[in-house]
């Protein structure tokens, strides 16, 4: 199965990069020209054009893959942050195991220091997402990515000293690693063309997919070699050089007209741009609150994160209980689903846009449809692993079984990518990060929650997976509801 997810991932890949060179397919779309001058009176055709004083500004060069080739070093840089982001995210439910027997942490302790991270998440997005709209996301993303990489170096001694040491560590790592996806909403916009959105975001999630996959393969070994705490200095040092790379190459927006992709950006005159305080005046609360489409993107993404934060925290030790496996076996197991994960991502966002500009069918639905898949998928490998895992079927239940189903779970959710994930650049450009840290606060919370009440039920049932599969089922599905009832792609707000 291991080698079908890569050669598929590899495939994938390939047929991005071959229908990106497609002219008619996926090249910039160029308006006919309208000469100057000429309206529809024949008689004005006799007439000499007026030649202009300047030549317009030319849309940068777009290569083989659509975007602008001055954008390019910046996209490229938002994917490793990504990666890193996920690298540094996951570790600690590989570490947790080890560190659980050392520790003596119960099941419900881990569920603690597993939502404290998301406790400064959460906290965290609404201000990185405000300060990104109102000032420079480069210096937000390069401030926050040097934050949370200082709190993982931190977060082996906060666990020597105390259990509140290490919560305080895990909450201020949460805090900086809210600033990642709010930021690359925002630089995505100014640089990526609309009818290539969904395949940046697709390449965006796989990237976090890979992120899970280096943390899953590097950090059994390293805890084998060198203890627990040796992922958190390796990847913590990692995030700290990554983010002076960051700050000294990367972007907030092109510098120049000459440097926009046609439709992905406007480059403000030489006139002083307002000051945030007078930006933040002009942010449009009120019109937030009242949207259909925003509180679609919010419960859309919590209902995400109810199954993803489950994944990403408690996987590794569900497969420890169920089939007792050891930490580097548990760590295999829960890696072929995220490189499912990766061939998703990278599969919708070329689905996605495929259908919407060979098709006609709207963005709209485009993005429902893309979002079916991602709920339905997760909820129907989690209602069969509920059966199985509680005797039903009348079969024994392997680890195989279980790996199989979470690689089509974690596969689909990662169809999130075309939907909710890049659907706030839809509405909005200016404040797609603003958008994006706002909505993702009742996400938050509602996965975090989740982390905490499966510690929590697991004591309570004697480690039993099966009431959380079926809630977990419950909230992907009201997510779908909602997501259909309420998401508009059309532009609403600046």
């Amino acid at each position: 199965m291991r080698l079908f997810l890569f050669s598929a991932l590899l495939a994938v890949t390939d047929g991005f990069l071959a229908g990106a060179r497609s002219p008619s397919a996926h090249g910039p779309h160029l308006s006919t020209p309208r000469l100057v001058g000429c309206d529809a009176n024949p008689a004005q055709l006799d007439k000499p054009l007026p030649i202009p004083a300047s030549p317009p500004p030319r849309a940068a060069p777009v290569d083989a893959v659509g975007f602008s080739r001055a954008g390019l070093p910046v996209l490229a840089l938002c994917c490793a942050i990504a990666a890193v982001c996920a690298l540094d995210r996951v570790v600690l439910s590989i570490a947790i195991i080890p560190m659980a027997a050392e520790m003596g942490y119960s099941d419900s302790t881990k569920g603690l220091i597993a939502s404290a991270f998301s406790l400064g998440y959460g906290l965290g997005l609404l201000p990185a997402g405000l300060l990104a709209a109102l000032s420079s996301p480069r210096a937000v993303l390069g401030g926050g990515l040097f934050l949370w990489s200082a709190a993982q170096v931190a977060t082996p001694i906060a666990a020597g000293s105390s259990l509140a040491a290490l919560l305080c560590a895990r909450v201020v790592m949460g805090v900086g690693e809210a600033a990642a996806i709010p930021c690359i909403q925002s630089i995505a916009a100014n640089f990526v063309p609309s009818r290539y959105r969904s395949q940046f975001w697709g390449v965006l999630t796989a990237s976090l997919a890979s992120g899970t996959i280096s943390a899953y393969t590097l950090s059994p070994r390293l805890i084998d070699q060198f203890g627990w705490p040796s992922p958190f200095f390796a990847y913590g040092g990692v995030g700290c050089a990554l983010s002076v790379v960051w700050l000294l190459a990367g972007q907030s927006e092109p510098q120049s007209p000459e440097a926009c992709v046609p439709e992905a950006c406007e480059v403000p005159a030489e006139d002083e741009p307002p000051s945030p305080w007078k930006r933040l005046n002009q942010v449009e609360w009120r019109e937030f609150a009242q949207s259909r489409p925003v509180w679609a993107l919010a419960a859309g993404h919590s209902a995400a994160n109810f199954y993803n934060y489950f994944a990403l925290a408690w996987l590794p030790t569900y497969f420890s209980y169920q089939f007792d496996l050891s930490t580097a076996e548990s760590s295999s197991a829960s890696l072929t689903p995220f490189v499912a994960g990766a061939v998703g991502g990278l599969s919708a966002g070329y689905i996605c846009d495929s259908v919407v500009n060979r098709t006609g069918i709207s963005l709209t639905r485009a993005r429902k449809l893309m979002q079916t898949v991602a709920f339905v998928g997760p909820a129907a490998s989690l209602i069969t692993l509920a059966v199985l895992g509680s005797g039903g079927g009348g079969m024994p239940f392997e680890r195989e079984q279980a790996e199989a189903l979470f690689v089509i779970g974690i596969g689909c959710q990662a169809f999130s990518a075309a939907g909710w994930g890049c659907a706030a650049q839809d509405i909005s450009t200016r404040y797609a990060s603003l958008l994006y840290g706002a909505t993702s606060i009742f996400a938050v919370v509602t996965g975090a929650s989740g982390q905490y009440f499966t510690g929590w039920l697991l004591e309570q049932t004697s480690r039993d997976f099966t009431i959380m599969f079926a809630l977990t089922s419950a909230v992907e599905l009201m997510g779908l509801c909602a997501f259909w009832a309420w998401w508009d792609s059309e532009r609403v707000f600046e």
